[in-house]
């Protein structure tokens, strides 16, 4: 069964719809037990929706970046008959090369990837903030230089 490039958007996109749906839930319950901490069950605190609140940006970025790895580690597989590279550097460099893609796409695809990699490893130095619809927008950018099917 070949892969498919549209569905592998389709799936990163979905990603960002998830992440747009759970935002709003998280918003709504906020507001909610601000008002009325009862909502609340179990052991669950305001503080803990609060905490959960502000690392859901996070959360779904590195989602979002993991779909994207995934299917550049499928397409690597089925263009080169190969092992990906382990290192997720490599694998972009590696596909950028291949595939012709501009530099400013590949960077832009780095720039997502280091600040998944800064959340992922909680590393102190700077790393410049993706938001999600950037984000997506960048690997999205990065994957329509693949061929439609593989």
């Amino acid at each position: 069964m070949a892969a498919d490039r549209f569905d592998w958007l389709r799936r990163i996109k979905a990603v960002e719809r998830e992440h747009a749906a759970t935002r709003f839930a998280t918003d709504q319950l906020l507001a909610t037990a601000e008002l009325d901490p009862n909502v609340l069950q179990g052991d669950l605190a305001l503080r803990d929706l609060r905490r959960a609140s502000e690392g859901l940006e996070g959360t779904y970025l590195i989602r979002l970046f993991a779909e994207f790895e995934t299917g550049l580690r499928l397409f690597w597989e089925a263009a080169r008959q190969t092992e990906p590279p382990t290192r997720t550097r490599d694998l972009l460099d590696g596909i950028a090369a291949t595939r012709r893609i501009p530099h400013e796409q590949l960077h832009d695809a780095h720039a997502v990837r280091e600040y998944r990699n800064s959340l992922v490893h909680a590393r102190r130095e700077a790393t410049e903030p993706v938001a999600i619809p950037k984000a997506r927008g960048h690997l999205c950018r990065f994957f329509a230089f693949l061929p439609p099917y593989w």
